[in-house]
């Protein structure tokens, strides 16, 4: 129907020319500062649930936008600011209206969340929403670190199965898959 998108709209759209942009932008972020051009994904989950908007020809657009460190050098600001976080919001539409003109004329509501944000509302470390790094010491085996790594824990029947757990997030499912496999043999039933 109307305003209901095309393929295009259906998967994920990232907003990046080069691979050059994605290094610099880790590069300031690793600096303690946030990326002059961040990292966007956007999707656009409307395009096929029409029950999240009023149907008046308007969508749900979500972005998670990377390289915007927790860790901030003072001297360039700070989460809690709100000028400093509107004027990286205001930097991440800019990168948008650069691919599709008119997307920040076209906001009519903005929940904007940093890396302070998501760790004081849904209690991820330093915003982190890999509950950890996917470095080498913090992977397979070591994941979320050595000896916890087999979904179980020392209270009976509880179990760890989120993007802490191998391989790490990246909305996979493969760590609660993982962790069912665990439970069904614990219970002495086949994982099929």
């Amino acid at each position: 129907g109307e305003g209901s998108g095309g393929a295009q709209h259906r998967g994920t759209i990232h907003f990046e020319n080069t691979i050059d942009e994605i290094e610099t932008a880790a590069r300031e972020a690793s600096n303690r500062v946030p990326a002059t051009r961040p990292v966007i994904e956007m999707t656009i989950p409307s395009v096929l649930d029409h029950t999240l908007v009023d149907g008046a020809g308007h969508h749900v657009a979500q972005l998670f936008v990377q390289f915007a460190p927790y860790d901030i050098d003072p001297t360039v600001g700070n989460w809690k600011d709100p000028a400093f976080k509107q004027a990286f919001v205001d930097r991440v539409f800019g990168v948008v209206d650069e691919f599709a003109p008119g997307f920040s004329d076209s906001i009519v509501g903005i929940d904007a969340l940093s890396p302070l944000d998501l760790e004081e509302i849904f209690g991820l470390h330093r915003g982190n929403i890999f509950h950890g790094a996917l470095g080498l010491h913090q992977i397979g085996w070591a994941r979320p670190m050595v000896g916890w790594s087999s979904h179980r824990t020392p209270i009976r029947g509880l179990y760890l199965c989120s993007a802490n757990m191998h391989p790490g997030g990246g909305v996979s499912g493969a760590p609660g898959r993982n962790c069912a496999g665990i439970v069904l043999s614990d219970l002495g039933m086949p994982l099929s």
